[in-house]
This record gives C-alpha cells, structure tokens and sequence, in this order.
C-alpha cells in the first residue's frame, strides 16, 4: 500500500497541497490501496481565516477520494483561529509535531509542501 503524507506549515503552500493529493489519489491503479493525510500546523492553519472557497472544494475533493485532512489543534490555538472554523469533512489532531513522527512510524513517507 502506497501511504503518502503532505504536511503544510505555511499557508501559501495550501493549494499546491491539495494539487499534490488530488494527483497523487488519481494514480491508484484498479485495486491498489493509497492513503493520503494532509496535515495543516504551524502557520498553515491560517489558512482557515482566508475563506478561500477554491482551497477548501480541494480539500473536500480529496476526503470524497479516500483523502483525509487534519489541522494541528496547537497550532490553531497558537494563531488564534477558533476550532470551529475547522470544516465539517476534516479532523483535528492534538499536536502536529508528533503525529508526523507517528504517521512516518506507520509507513507514510513524508512531502513538504
């Protein structure tokens, strides 16, 4: 199984992102299993208060493929972006940093976006 995870701690980085999972979900040969996780810390969850309605259908295109996408709850505190803002198709992680390390521990290889 291919497990990719995108990690986006600077919201200029967002829509390349989600480009980057959309491509990578529409790879999957028939019957081949592919994981993606996008994981928004730092001042990636920024991109929260943006209302960028462009980003967001992308990101909501890569839950509806299989996608899943997280925003680092320290970082949306550390930045002042209130948790519901957070959209309804993604979830939250307690810390960022550590997930990383967790994830990568599971088998997902690591992208910077």
């Amino acid at each position: 199984m291919l497990k990719l995870l995108i990690h986006v701690p600077d919201s200029t980085r967002a829509k390349i992102a989600s480009k980057m999972a959309i491509n990578f979900l529409k790879t999957r040969r028939e019957g081949e299993e592919m994981k993606v996780r996008v994981l928004f810390n730092a001042q990636g969850v920024t991109v929260l208060l943006e209302n960028d309605e462009e980003l967001m259908r992308g990101l909501e295109e890569i839950t509806k493929q299989g996608g899943e996408v997280y925003f680092c709850e320290n970082a949306l505190k550390a930045f002042d972006v209130e948790r519901d803002k957070v959209p309804s198709f993604a979830g939250t992680v307690p810390a960022g940093i550590r997930v990383l390390v967790e994830w990568q521990d599971d088998g997902f290889r690591y992208v910077r976006a």
